[in-house]
């Protein structure tokens, strides 16, 4: 009896010693497999979803732009009547411009004979004459005509003509100041490269940055509608001949024209009254000094801001009769009135404004207590609206040089040679502004880790760098329109990278902030976790004990279970 409890005993510590075992290894391998999700797949997943997507990034290709030199490639031909005379010409082209920054000038000449060209003017010839020569856009002619009034004739197309007597420098003048106009480009460029070193010009300061589009605004402004009615059809007007001037200049940018009437709006400053024996003692004027003062309040009633593209406003003020006529005075005390008569003021980077008096008559009648129409000289505004429109838009007006005359305009067509010196300036323009626009994004983007760069940003920065780089090689060979036309896209591609809102999306959530937020999401779990590959390794240690142990423990267990049996005996 006494045996077979004993038995009974040693067959239940055996029983339970084995389920003991079981159950210390189930729990290990319990905590083996949280350790394996938690650690092996969590935390990996984890900083794999928290970890900003940032495409790779030509750094190299846009740190090499700082060295990239923009040059325009230009060939002029020197055509003269005698060989002597245009070996001369070509030399001093040459020798005055081979040290230029900006330029490339390839001179080549040939002898015309004199009878092609004996009629060319009395006839009025020259242009066909001229477009028998190949030219392409951006180059240049010189031509030599014996029946010239003036030293030096420029036409409308890209011919310039001399007369005999002339001399190289005055073409080399004309040259420089009116086509090339190196000086110009060299301050764009400087400017936007180091705009605290540089101040612009005053053609810098008229011009409107670069834009992909811009807004042309004709507004009507009349203050007295109920004394003076204006019989002005803007649609017609702007159909007939801002649209036509516009057209001709597409490839530079996209122009959408928009006209509006405004009342009852006054004109923000107090004219002066100036005695003026000659005009009735009615006459008023405005200093220079006040004219922005004009300005401001016009454009918080103009609605330019409608559009995301710069507006180019052009104004017409009918002045009322308690205020005309209205002058513009100079700080000398001169009226500054035009040539065509007409008052008007330029704000650079902004518009123009017109103001446009109504006759004595007109005014005679609304003191009567009668309203009265009047209208407009259209002409003489539109004109003085499409010479702002030319400023603005970077068509410089050209100094006068002695001697020298341009070929009047044909309707409201501009000159060709103007075109390609627009051309130029804008293409200079663009690139510049692309390469900044490049290097300050992809230094904003290796200071700031956090900022997601996206396929799109990341494409758009590809594309605008090799754009850059075509279009620079292109006007380093001479081809002017599609190396613009290049310069343009690369500007455009650029500023689309730059301000994609994507750049903003994890901006202001950096590294410490993420560890802040998820550290007490992860923690607490964390914790068990951490403190069961204590026990994992104890149990595996364990496991892994010196079998002679082993063997010596289980013989010392066997003898103390024969001295129990002996002890039951």
């Amino acid at each position: 009896m006494y045996c077979c409890q004993a038995f009974l005993k040693v067959q239940r510590f055996k029983l339970s010693s084995s389920a003991v075992l079981n159950g210390q290894k189930y729990r290990v391998y319990g905590s083996i497999c949280f350790a394996v999700i938690l650690l092996g797949i969590g935390v990996p997943l984890w900083w794999y979803m928290t970890t900003v997507p940032r495409v790779a990034l030509p750094y190299s290709g846009i740190d090499d732009l700082s060295n990239l030199e923009i040059r325009i490639k230009m060939k002029i031909l020197v055509a003269a009547l005698t060989d002597e005379r245009a070996t001369a010409l070509t030399e001093e082209i040459r020798r005055t411009f081979e040290d230029s920054e900006i330029y490339d000038l390839e001179v080549v000449y040939q002898v015309v004979s004199s009878n092609l060209l004996a009629l060319a003017f009395a006839h009025h010839e020259s242009e066909k004459i001229a477009s028998t020569f190949d030219l392409d856009v951006g180059n240049l002619l010189f031509l030599e005509s014996p029946n010239l009034n003036d030293a030096v004739v420029v036409g409308s197309k890209r011919t310039i003509y001399f007369s005999i007597e002339t001399s190289n420098e005055k073409l080399v003048q004309v040259l420089s100041e009116w086509i090339l106009r190196e000086k110009s480009l060299k301050l764009t460029k400087n400017a936007l490269t180091n705009p605290t070193d540089y101040s612009l010009d005053e053609e810098n300061r008229q011009r409107f940055p670069a834009s992909s589009a811009y807004d042309v605004l004709i507004t009507i402004v009349n203050p007295d509608p109920e004394t003076l009615k204006v019989n002005w059809d803007l649609r017609t007007m702007a159909e007939e001949y801002i649209e036509p001037f516009l057209d001709q200049l597409s490839m530079v940018s996209n122009f959408s024209v928009k006209s509006q009437w405004l009342y009852l709006l006054p004109l923000g400053v107090n004219p002066i009254r100036v005695p003026d024996s000659s005009l009735q003692g009615r006459h008023y004027g405005l200093m220079e000094d006040v004219l922005p003062h004009i300005v401001t309040p016009l454009e918080k009633k103009l609605a330019s801001q409608v559009s995301l593209h710069p507006c180019i406003n052009f104004v017409a003020y009918i002045v009322p009769c308690d205020n005309a006529p209205l002058y513009i005075y100079t700080r000398n005390g001169r009226k500054s009135t035009t040539d065509s008569g007409v008052e008007a003021f330029l704000s650079s980077r902004w518009g123009g404004v017109v103001f446009t008096n109504p006759s004595f008559e007109a005014c005679e009648a609304a003191a009567r207590g009668k309203a009265t129409t009047i209208i407009p000289d259209e002409a003489i505004i539109i004109g003085t609206f499409l010479a702002q429109l030319r400023l603005l838009l970077g068509i410089p007006e050209m100094k006068p040089i002695s001697s020298v005359t341009v070929v009047p305009l044909v309707g409201l067509k501009l000159r060709d040679w103007e075109v390609d010196a627009l051309l130029r300036v804008r293409a200079m323009e663009q690139l510049t502004s692309a390469k900044l626009t490049l290097q300050s994004l992809a230094q904003l983007l290796t200071e700031i880790n956090r900022i997601v760069i996206t396929d799109v940003v990341g494409n758009r920065i590809k594309v605008a760098l090799d754009l850059v780089e075509r279009s620079a090689e292109l006007l380093k060979h001479g081809d002017l329109m599609n190396g613009f036309i290049l310069s343009k896209d690369a500007f455009i591609t650029a500023e689309e990278a730059f301000f994609d809102p994507t750049l903003l999306a994890l901006l202001y959530f950096p590294e410490d902030q993420k560890y802040a937020v998820y550290t007490p999401l992860f923690l607490p779990a964390m914790i068990p976790v951490l403190l069961s590959l204590r026990t994992i390794l104890k149990y595996y240690r364990g496991s892994k004990t010196d079998p002679k142990k082993v063997t010596t423990q289980n013989e010392t267990n066997k003898d103390s279970t024969k001295l129990k049996d002996k002890k039951v005996q």
